[in-house]
């Protein structure tokens, strides 16, 4: 994961967090969902979010990083009961393993080691819980994975080939969180399930899946 850009993410989410890159009110002057115009049209919003990605109940990959930009609208109807918004993620899982056992190679065992790079393009439809500060949430909407793996390993002293295989998944995603009107939009926290399948020579049949909790923030234009 790019560092910089993670470090940046993490600046901005705390700055508006804490409602200081702006000293307007929530959701285009709105400091609650009670208080929406009747001539409310809606708002464009605008979100970053930085997750921890826990695949292990899905597959043998390790902990790591999910970073996401999203963007899209609030529809007006209901007090903005229902958002439709697409988003771009990133994240570079891998796993290793030793001493696993093959008759096949020399030495009748062998290590390993991969990495997945995650590009994940999403589409989500939005339930809101219109509260009034508070504005509980569940989405739900496809996702598909551009992945690339680089595998590499031994057996018996002898280095395995590395070897780079890439593929394209199709998946879905299910965030559920909690939105709170702040600042010039919606500081939140979430909790999501995404799943894909995968079957690549180097990883076998199985799923490149995860659970994820995170937080972020939406700015809402």
């Amino acid at each position: 994961m790019n560092t910089p850009f993670l470090r940046s993410l993490l600046v901005c989410a705390s700055i508006a967090s804490a409602g200081l890159c702006s000293t307007a009110s929530a959701d285009r002057g709105m400091d609650s969902t009670m208080a929406q115009p009747p001539s409310d049209r809606g708002a464009p919003v605008i979100g970053i979010k930085l997750q921890l990605l826990l695949p292990q109940a899905f597959s043998p990959l390790h902990t790591n990083v999910l970073a996401e930009l999203e963007a899209g609208y609030l529809l007006p109807f209901g007090r903005r009961v229902l958002g439709i918004t697409g988003s771009f993620a990133f994240s570079i899982p891998s796993t290793n393993g030793t001493g696993l056992v093959d008759s096949r190679v020399p030495g009748g065992t062998y290590n390993y080691s991969s990495t997945e790079q995650h590009y994940l393009i999403g589409l989500t439809v939005w339930a809101n819980m219109p509260l009034g500060r508070v504005v509980p949430y569940i989405g739900i909407g496809p996702r598909i994975y551009a992945v690339r793996t680089l595998s590499s390993g031994d057996a018996g002293g002898a280095a395995i080939l590395e070897t780079l295989e890439t593929s394209t998944q199709v998946g879905v995603g299910v965030p559920v969180g909690v939105n709170v009107m702040l600042g010039p939009g919606r500081v939140f926290g979430e909790f999501q399930l995404l799943w894909a399948g995968i079957n690549q020579k180097s990883t076998g049949e199985g799923s490149i899946g995860s659970l994820t909790i995170g937080a972020g923030y939406r700015f809402v234009l």
